[in-house]
């Protein structure tokens, strides 16, 4: 919801200010999916708001359901379609939200680079996200936010720097409960950096050098792989937070024992370096899974680096990492 419009709107009607406070609370809470289903409002109130105003920017088209992950795809005001994912991780549920509509990178590995790029979407998007999620499963809410969904945040940024202060001030999630992916937007690692916040970090890396990168993330192109791993390390000695390398295993691509002697390299170069090793999440027409993933987690446990295997959530019904993708006819 456009919240702006709508205290301009309840000014117009001269109603008192703890009328606009009632409404956003109700808004942020998740409880609510219409404004006809806020009881606390006059009854007057919520039919004209219901005919001016809808509560969220988002509307369901579909809902998987997998045994511990949702997929949903979320019609936009503009007929354009996004995905959205609940992950329950047991201790925790965990929205991975969408920044773009499509996403312009066009990395070798992800479905959603194939629908190409339509837009960015707006902060108000970004959080509807989560508040649908949370209307799905109110009483219980989303703990954690990870910008992991459609689209390069960097790209967005001025709309991702206002989604934060919403995720942090209105629905009462901490930074460290957020975690931001990028592909390796370099002047905006630098901007990130010096914004002195505890969210998190994560680089979408996949490969120890330039040529296996380029071959696979043609953002590579525009930020070497020598100038990427300079931000990544003004970023660890300014915040002095870990940084997390995400590497997806890839036959004949970033998966022979001297990328594994790269990578090794490049983790003991910088402790504040922590490995999601992550295996590659089938995509149609897409790259191959590599046969190697004992050897790398064997090397990097003989070697003491910190890293981790990342647990695969959602492949059931398509809801994994590099598999979000819709059908925008737009």
């Amino acid at each position: 919801m456009d919240t702006s419009k709508l205290h301009e709107y309840l000014i117009s009607l001269k109603l008192a200010e703890y009328r606009y406070k009632q409404i956003v609370k109700n808004y942020y809470s998740g409880r609510y999916q219409s404004f006809s289903q806020m009881t606390d409002l006059p009854k007057d109130l919520r039919a004209d708001l219901e005919q001016k105003f809808s509560l969220l920017s988002v509307s369901e088209i579909k809902l998987l359901e997998g045994s511990d992950t949702k997929k949903v795809s979320l019609k936009l005001s503009d007929g354009l379609a996004i995905e959205s994912v609940l992950m329950d991780y047991d201790q925790w549920l965990t929205a991975c939200v969408s920044s773009q509509v499509g996403c312009p990178l066009n990395c070798a590995f992800c479905a959603t680079g194939k629908m190409g790029f339509k837009r960015d979407l707006s902060s108000e998007e970004i959080i509807d996200q989560i508040i649908y999620w949370n209307s799905k499963i109110f009483p219980k809410y989303i703990g954690r936010i990870v910008f992991m969904g459609m689209g390069e945040p960097f790209l967005n940024w001025d709309n991702l720097l206002a989604a934060l202060k919403i995720i942090k001030e209105d629905l009462n999630i901490g930074s460290r409960k957020i975690s931001i992916s990028t592909a390796g937007i370099v002047p905006r690692i630098y901007d990130f950096a010096d914004l002195d916040t505890e969210i998190n970090l994560a680089i979408s890396l996949h490969a120890p050098d330039q040529p296996a990168r380029e071959k696979i993330m043609p953002i590579a192109r525009q930020y070497p792989f020598e100038d990427l791993i300079k931000s990544l390390n003004y970023y660890t000695a300014h915040t002095r937070r870990q940084l997390f390398l995400e590497y997806a295993l890839i036959k004949d691509v970033n998966d022979s024992q001297e990328h594994l002697n790269e990578l090794i390299k490049l983790l003991k170069s910088n402790f504040l370096f922590y490995l999601n090793l992550i295996p590659l999440n089938p995509v149609k027409d897409g790259l191959i899974p590599s046969p190697n993933l004992k050897a790398f987690t064997d090397a990097l446990s003989k070697n003491h680096l910190n890293f981790s295997l990342r647990q695969t959530f959602g492949q059931s019904i398509n809801s994994a990492c590099g598999q979000l993708i819709t059908e925008n006819k737009v």
